[in-house]
């Protein structure tokens, strides 16, 4: 904070204001009339040299006023020479009107035919200036516009005071415009105004409101350390390029609608008021870097083409990005963002706005995150909140996959440093340093000369700084348990928590995604209700075959399928990977119950009750039920053991009752009391049937908390501060 107020000191003291007031001499008519007949030559141009001059336009002094504007646009505009305007730390007392200096002509292509030469109707013509000009409203041009001032050459207004209001409505800059530490006094009227070139506003001051409404920058705008100390108005205004770095906006500043068609750097500016972009587009990035709004901010309705980037800003109020639009892979970048939840919001569309929020790294956003989560929360966007615990969760995965695979830059050789990432000369930068003393976090290279943002932000996820080879230098008399063993069950326990975070983010992504938890559930149940069908049901081939009919085979056929393309459907939609979530499945129903079927089958089937199923079911009485505490073998007890009979076989609805008996010990809920025989029974038949329970138990659970996280209300400790 200290440092946005030390910011804000040097915007209230501008360079003009540190150096002494110039001595200007009294402008005359016959002064003016022997600048004008004596152009001087700068920089490769003619100019009309009017500086360090009081220029008296008040009413008072009317015919000097009136005799000023006539001379000055004779001389601008009939001179066969280009020639430029420069009131550089000149003094203009009264009402300033820009606009008389120019042509007014009405935009006819005629017209501008017989008036401007070649180059100059090139400029006034090209295919961006008439687009601006046809763009400003809904009607022809010739309607909104009839008549325009065109300005032939460049206006140079550096250092100079405008104790009066400033009109230059409806100007084109056909050279642009120059006012350096320009002080305007009063309002300043631009709308409607087209810049063909430049126009350099930087560390200008305006103390009372500014209007730009409707103005067109054909080329950049730069307003670089400009103090807006009034309300400033740009709605509807085009830029091709903007440049608004450390700018000081006091009131409300006024973006609405307008177009920008290259990049702007709002980077390191000063909101005091509010400030409004709402339904404005942005071609290319928009970079508000390190930029402090302490009122709110507005980009309802905005269109973003590219990623926009607040990275070290700091919002203390609300940021608005409700109905905005982004291109598909596009982010809103919030770096380091430096928001507080209790006292900032931020809004946005409820399953949109956590999308887009992008953080690159988890190291210095661990604070930004807990906020952004809270902030949703507090709106009741669960899964915009989900959406960000998801973010961080795999910020958190690359951060232990970084610290498991990582290169140490303590110990790696120059050609491990290169192919981390780093070229030869980083590499030997930073074999250097180490040298003399050894790297203890990760940003430590950012100090290097040879290293820059954008090689820390490649190499990140490649390389670590390894605690523990610190801690062994440090204190070697720990031994060889501190020096050896701990590194390694350190390694373990980091490889552990990368296993269980990556489960968790393939199979529920980290609890957020209800769709997917269910589609891992359906394939589970599907698969499984397959295997008990194809173990119970195919005994046996010769001498007497005990197999399923025809019928019985196409309808499990049948159903399988469309349980697993439902399931399938469900994992491509939601899962963040899902090769990844698929290949993690395989591995956890594959192996075991695989091996299990191929012994059953290899080892072949030889006890009693061949010809009798080995699930029985509850025949007392047929209800929906919820099984939580239900074990999957019948219960001992004699009297429980007669309400159990085995399923029938030549019913053609058999084969759901698999479904059922998979559901039953997955879920713990079902239709019937579906349990397995404890007599002739083989053992690896009850091996599959406890493995399916133990994987329900830890589903169950991972469905739980999904659900805890995805439905308001079902756990009121999801809004607890």
């Amino acid at each position: 904070m200290m440092a946005f107020t030390l910011a804000g000191l040097i915007f209230l003291s501008p360079t003009w204001a540190a150096e002494p007031t110039p001595d200007r001499t009294r402008l005359t008519l016959e002064e003016l009339q022997n600048r004008l007949t004596n152009p001087v030559s700068q920089e490769g141009a003619l100019w009309i040299d009017l500086q360090n001059f009081t220029i008296d336009l008040q009413p008072e002094n009317a015919e000097f006023r009136d005799r000023f504007y006539q001379l000055l646009q004779t001389a601008l505009n009939q001179s066969k020479v280009r020639l430029g305007l420069n009131l550089s730390r000149s003094l203009i007392q009264g009402e300033f009107m820009g606009s008389r200096l120019g042509i007014r002509v009405p935009l006819l292509v005629e017209t501008l035919q017989s008036m401007f030469s070649e180059a100059e109707l090139a400029d006034l013509t090209s295919t961006a200036a008439q687009l601006a000009l046809q763009d400003q409203s809904g009607d022809k041009v010739a309607i909104a516009l009839p008549k325009i001032a065109v300005i032939r050459g460049r206006v140079a207004l550096n250092q100079t005071r405008f104790t009066g209001e400033v009109d230059f409505r409806r100007s084109f800059f056909l050279r642009g415009v120059d006012g350096i530490e320009t002080e305007f006094l009063q309002e300043t009227d631009w709308r409607e105004a087209r810049f063909s070139q430049t126009a350099n506003f930087s560390q200008a001051v305006f103390e009372q409101d500014a209007n730009f409404q409707q103005s067109v920058f054909l080329a950049q705008a730069r307003f670089r350390r400009t103090d807006f100390q009034k309300s400033v108005n740009f709605e509807e205004s085009q830029f091709q390029k903007g440049d608004f770095n450390e700018v000081h906006f006091q009131g409300i500043t006024d973006f609405k609608s307008t177009l920008w068609q290259d990049e702007v750097d709002f980077g390191e500016s000063w909101w005091q008021g509010r400030a409004i972009f709402s339904k404005a587009r942005f071609f290319q990035t928009p970079d508000f870097q390190q930029a402090l709004f302490q009122q709110s901010l507005d980009f309802r309705g905005a269109q973003f083409k590219q990623s926009i980037s607040l990275r070290e800003a700091s919002i203390q109020e609300l940021v608005d990005f409700s109905d905005v639009s982004f291109n598909r892979t596009k982010t809103l970048d919030l770096a380091n963002l430096m928001f507080d939840s209790t006292s900032a919001q931020i809004l946005g569309d409820p399953g949109f706005i956590g999308q887009v929020i992008s953080v690159p790294t988890l190291q210095g956003n661990e604070n930004l995150l807990r906020n952004l989560i809270q902030n949703f929360r507090q709106q009741k966007q669960i899964g915009d909140a989900n959406q960000i615990e998801l973010l961080r969760a795999e910020l958190l995965l690359k951060s232990l996959k970084r610290n498991l695979l990582g290169i140490n830059l303590n110990t790696a050789s120059i050609p491990q440093l290169i192919r981390a990432g780093f070229n030869q000369d980083q590499a030997q930068a930073i074999f250097q340093t180490r040298i003399e003393r050894p790297l203890r976090d990760l940003t430590e290279i950012l100090k290097l000369d040879a290293i820059d943002l954008s090689t820390y932000f490649k190499v990140y996820d490649h390389v670590r700084v390894n605690p523990q080879k610190l801690l062994q230098r440090a204190d070697r008399q720990m031994g060889w348990f501190r020096a050896s063993v701990l590194p390694i069950v350190h390694w373990i326990i980091t490889g552990l928590q990368w296993l269980g975070l990556g489960i968790l983010l393939l199979l529920s992504g980290y609890g957020t995604q209800f769709g997917l938890i269910f589609g891992v559930g359906i394939l589970a149940i599907a698969y499984f209700g397959w295997l008990f069908w194809l173990v119970d049901r195919c005994r046996k081939w010769r001498p007497k075959p005990i197999l399923p009919t025809m019928l019985e085979t196409i309808a499990m056929g049948i159903s399988f399928s469309l349980l697993l393309m439902l399931s399938l459907f469900e994992i491509f939609s939601t899962a963040i990977w899902p090769p990844l979530t698929l290949a993690c499945m395989g591995l956890i129903l594959f192996p075991l119950p695989i091996l299990v079927l191929g012994l059953i089958y290899w080892q072949g089937r030889y006890h009693n009750l061949m010809n009798v199923s080995y699930l029985t079911e509850d025949a007392s009485l047929r209800q929906l039920r919820l099984m939580i505490g239900r074990l999957p073998i019948i219960p001992r007890y004699p009297l429980f053991r007669e309400r159990y009979m085995p399923i029938l076989w030549e019913r053609r609805w058999n084969w759901l009752n698999y479904y059922d008996f998979s559901l039953n010990n997955f879920l713990k809920f079902g239709f019937n009391d579906l349990r397995l025989r404890d007599e002739y029974l083989p053992g690896l038949v009850t091996v599959l049937v406890w493995y399916q329970w133990s994987l329900g138990v830890v589903y169950l659970s991972l469905l739980f908390w999904t659900l805890s996280r995805t439905i308001p209300g079902l756990n009121l400790l999801i809004y607890l501060k």
